[in-house]
């Protein structure tokens, strides 16, 4: 029987994309996981992960099979929690803003099993663009905005706190040329057709990249939509760099996609929620973030 201990390994794995950084994140022995990972596959009777020389990548099964992992682990968070002191008197209403990425990937399981919790806080959703979700949250407008905290602007007046690092990484076809190269440069990239997905300062990140000496890329597609960027580079009509948070290895027409990490250091996307300096938030606001920050890697920084 499957236990929650190896899906939580299994998932270290998923999100890392290595054993040692799944170890690291778990602090526990990289044979642990390893071991866990194996016992498993072998429950399953199916590989979860092909081993490549970069690290792991999830298979077909490994796929379908995370979807059910990430149900189960916030069932049983939700669980625990369930039998715990809650703080039923809390009541209120919090305004909470959302980026697209963000409110597509990550905020609505979240707030599903937090308003179970909390059934007697209202929380208001908005999706709107960065910068105006600074600005709501200057203005009172808003209590909280799960942002991207690597794009806030600085000096805006707001306090983060950043509960994932998510790597991005090179997305190419399964028969690209770059995929049979031990390294992989931005100077390789540059001379490839390019795709640049325009969502949540993703299109200035990924601009961001090229300078003289690594060259510039040809662009051959800017677009707001992740799918046709993906399907774009699974045709093998472009590559792209972008975050981990919305990798899928399988279009709407069942062509796959690949990741490379780089030879450089790319930064992360950084993920979690911000409010402003100037106010104090209420106890039900409190509570919502720390939702967040429990559900989602459990709090990195804060600023």
């Amino acid at each position: 029987m499957l236990t929650h201990r190896q899906i939580r390994y299994f998932l270290a794995v998923v999100d890392a994309g290595q054993v040692s950084a799944a170890a690291r994140a778990l602090n526990v022995s990289q044979s642990a996981v390893t071991l866990s990972i194996k016992d498993m596959e072998g429950m399953l009777g199916t590989a979860l992960f092909d081993r490549l020389p970069t690290g792991l990548r999830l298979t077909r099964a490994g796929q379908q099979f995370r979807h059910h992992a990430r149900d189960i682990a916030v069932s049983f968070e939700a669980a625990m929690k369930s039998v715990e002191a809650t703080d039923d008197a809390v009541t209120g209403r919090v305004r909470l803003g959302m980026s697209w990425t963000l409110s597509s990937y990550f905020a609505i399981p979240v707030i599903e099993h937090f308003t179970r919790q909390h059934p007697r806080i209202d929380v208001e959703l908005t999706e709107e663009p960065r910068e105006v979700l600074e600005q709501a949250l200057v203005e009172d407008q808003l209590d909280l905005a799960l942002v991207l905290t690597s794009n806030l602007t600085s000096g805006a007046g707001l306090k983060s706190r950043t509960f994932h690092r998510s790597p991005r990484r090179l997305w190419v076809s399964v028969d690209h040329p770059l995929t049979r190269q031990k390294t992989v440069t931005l100077t390789d990239v540059a001379t490839h057709p390019y795709a640049v997905l325009r969502s949540d300062d993703a299109d200035k990140q990924g601009l961001a990249y090229w300078t003289d000496l690594t060259g510039h890329p040809e662009i051959k597609l800017i677009s707001t939509s992740v799918e046709a960027v993906r399907s774009l580079v699974a045709a093998g009509r472009a590559v792209t760099i972008l975050s981990d948070v919305i990798y899928r290895p399988w279009t709407l027409d069942g062509r796959r996609v690949e990741r490379i990490d780089l030879a450089e250091a790319i930064p992360t996307m950084d993920v979690g929620i911000a409010w402003s300096a100037a106010g104090t938030l209420s106890p039900a606001a409190k509570l919502l973030r720390a939702a967040f920050n429990t559900s989602i890697s459990g709090g990195i920084s804060e600023t």
